[in-house]
């Protein structure tokens, strides 16, 4: 039976400016792996899937995900795979692709689930 690992951003309050959020996962092992990457939108009462997507992932390759999320003022990534050696990044962006203020999350801040 495989492990699954679940990882969360935890509730992002969005910069000014935001226009998308960019999800970069990294696989860094030697197998294909499969990851699902969910983005919820936490403005209103309840959370709204925004996005989600299961790929899978070769060996020491990467997988980018951009996700309009230009209405939304608070939201939350979840990275749920098979390995501890899947890393990630989670950044929210400007229409430019420019980075906002703290709207960018380490693969090393994720929280587990």
């Amino acid at each position: 039976m495989a492990t699954t690992y679940y990882r969360t951003t935890g509730p992002i309050s969005s910069s000014l400016g935001l226009d998308h959020i960019m999800v970069d996962v990294l696989n860094n092992t030697s197998d294909t792996r499969s990851v699902r990457i969910k983005v919820y939108d936490l403005s209103v009462g309840a959370p709204i899937i925004m996005f989600t997507k299961k790929v899978n992932i070769k060996p020491f390759s990467n997988v980018t995900q951009e996700i309009a999320a230009a209405e939304s003022s608070i939201w939350e990534v979840q990275i749920v795979t098979n390995s501890k050696r899947v890393r990630s990044w989670v950044g929210g962006q400007d229409d430019a692709g420019m980075n906002l203020i703290g709207n960018v999350v380490l693969s090393s801040q994720l929280q587990a689930l």
